[in-house]
């Protein structure tokens, strides 16, 4: 039997975890660099940012051990990334490097490193058969 979203309860909003060293340079930094709204916090242990409507990025206090990579990234899709280039430099935000187009992906990506150590990406999708956001 194959699952559709039709045939599943819903999904109504999406929350993707990381673990920090520090929740409050975490939040200070998403909050400063991307605008991410806090709409959850619970005895320094746990903080949630709101992203978009329905969609999260949530942090957990725990230990990172320098030498382990970090394997997540978190990934914004925008329709400007170059005006986000341009934000995060005004900001003082280091990039990684100007946005660059990845032909193999069909996609126009800006990277970030988090305070962790984390990737952040900054992408417009041109690729087709995205579905595009609402406007």
């Amino acid at each position: 039997m194959t699952i559709t979203a039709q045939s599943r309860p819903p999904i109504d909003q999406t929350i993707s975890f990381f673990r920090v060293s520090d929740l409050r340079r975490t939040r200070a930094f998403y909050e400063r660099a991307f605008g991410l709204r806090l709409v959850f916090e619970r005895d320094g242990k746990v903080l949630i940012l709101q992203a978009t409507g329905e969609s999260f990025f949530g942090f957990v206090n725990g230990e990172l051990p320098p030498d382990q990579p970090r394997t997540g990234a978190i990934t914004l899709v925008s329709s400007d990334v170059d005006a986000w280039s341009k934000h995060l430099a005004d900001l003082g935000v280091e990039t990684k490097g100007p946005p660059v187009f990845k032909p193999e992906f069909g996609i126009y990506i800006l990277y970030v490193t988090d305070p962790d150590g984390y990737t952040v990406e900054v992408l417009e999708m041109r690729a087709e058969g995205w579905p595009r956001a609402a406007q």
